[in-house]
């Protein structure tokens, strides 16, 4: 079997049950559910997973991406940065038993979660 191409589709589905879980989640979905239109915030966070995943965009309007700078009003917590975190990886784990992306490309998006949580803590904190 071919591995699934991890193309911009895929990463939007992949976001959308992101947020799908942790708009509810009791210790973080406060942080997403002041967000007022999912219609424009999700592609606009696949295009920036597209870009860590990837290293291409298919659409470079999103860009600059600033995510610390959104995040610093937020104040949010090391825990729930742990939590986003968690959450995301059972989001993948899901993908990966439906094979709808493979260990490998949950790993490798993984890696880059643990970047950017490791920016958010040295700078947001």
């Amino acid at each position: 079997m071919n591995a699934p191409i991890l193309t911009l589709p895929l990463i939007n589905k992949v976001v959308h049950a992101f947020y799908q879980v942790a708009i509810y989640d009791i210790l973080i979905g406060y942080h997403f559910r002041v967000i007022e239109d999912f219609d424009t915030h999700i592609p606009r966070i696949a295009d920036f997973w597209q870009l860590q995943l990837t290293g291409k965009m298919d659409n470079p309007g999103s860009l600059p991406f600033d995510l610390i700078q959104i995040h610093i009003p937020l104040k949010v917590k090391r825990g729930e940065i742990d939590r986003w975190g968690i959450l995301f990886k059972q989001i993948l784990d899901q993908f990966v038993n439906a094979q709808e992306i493979t260990q490998d490309q949950s790993d490798q998006w993984m890696n880059k979660i643990e970047i950017f949580k490791t920016k958010l803590i040295e700078r947001v904190l």
